[in-house]
């Protein structure tokens, strides 16, 4: 299994020039397929313990299910990497470990 993200840019912003959006791409290759994954992240209540606190939602994911294997366990196996890479990556420990990440899905 291995995960890569990257920005979807926005075509509509004010300077006319592409712009990164609120949305995030995550592919997540599992059982020779790759599945899209198109996410935001919303920023909840910070506290002294977790100062980056926010939740994923899912705005798309493409395809849906595997011949082999569900939704459920592919929305699964997305939390799971998801937790380990945090806010910015597995490198990150610092950072990460001031992090809280919950899952609208």
């Amino acid at each position: 299994m291995a995960i890569l993200l990257w920005y979807v840019m926005s075509e509509e912003s004010r300077t006319g020039y592409p712009e990164p959006s609120n949305k995030e791409v995550f592919i997540l290759h599992v059982n020779d397929q790759n599945i899209e994954f198109i996410l935001t992240r919303n920023s909840l209540g910070a506290t002294d313990l977790y100062p980056i606190h926010y939740c994923w939602n899912i705005v798309s994911m493409a395809p849906s299910c595997l011949p082999n294997m569900s939704k459920e366990k592919l929305l699964t196996i997305l939390k799971e990497a998801l937790k380990v890479y945090k806010c910015s990556g597995i490198r990150d420990l610092e950072k990460n470990a001031k992090s809280l990440i919950e899952f609208d899905f």
